[in-house]
């Protein structure tokens, strides 16, 4: 039977505790681990961020602490530390480029672990675009899908954003062997993008 001390060794205070994480490493059912995080919630051992997410809080001069939304987005969505499955597209991702500075109200990403075109969620207060990969995102592949990602989103007449994505593309030397895989999976606008701002000619 699953206990609150095998949860503290796995699960570093404040950071999301899945329930399908918990699900997929212990021989329970789901009923059953339902009932004990609630019990464990009652008793303030653990506590309920939203639905399916979990956390254990730490004593603060302030009370208790409380689970950061940033934090759930990236581990459901982007990366658990050792794996990369998801990259954050639209403004979110020209703004973290530099690309603007507009700061977007609604965080956009493509990830492995949505299966719909399009989904907007709350996590927390978050608002959330999810959208499915277009091909699967690996450690192997992140930055030319982030470059891709980025390429679909700037707008071409904006020299400035042009030119810093050009820079970007030659310091980074991508193989066309690396981008042809993934870009066969992109718009034909994307395409027509590349060949005619002439970074198609920058792969190597």
């Amino acid at each position: 039977m699953l206990t609150i001390d095998e949860i503290k060794s796995e699960f570093e205070p404040n950071t999301p505790i899945f329930l399908s994480d918990l699900e997929n490493r212990n021989k329970i059912s789901s009923d059953a681990l339902r009932k004990f995080l609630s019990r464990m919630v009652r008793a303030g051992l653990i506590k309920r961020f939203q639905k399916g997410v979990y956390y254990i809080p730490e004593k603060t001069i302030y009370g208790e602490s409380s689970l950061n939304p940033a934090d759930v987005i990236k581990r459901k969505y982007l990366s658990n530390g050792k794996k990369q499955y998801g990259v954050l597209t639209g403004l979110s991702l020209l703004n973290k480029w530099g690309l603007t500075t507009q700061v977007p109200n609604v965080i956009e990403i493509v990830t492995n672990n949505e299966t719909n075109r399009k989904r907007l969620i709350k996590v927390g207060s978050q608002s959330v675009i999810l959208r499915c990969a277009k091909t699967p995102i690996s450690e192997t592949n992140i930055n030319i899908i982030e470059f891709l990602e980025a390429v679909s989103n700037i707008d071409f007449n904006d020299k400035e954003q042009v030119n810093r994505l050009r820079t970007y593309l030659k310091n980074e030397h991508f193989l066309r062997t690396v981008l042809d895989p993934v870009l066969i999976n992109y718009p034909k606008q994307t395409y027509k993008k590349l060949v005619e701002s002439g970074m198609i000619n920058e792969f190597a």
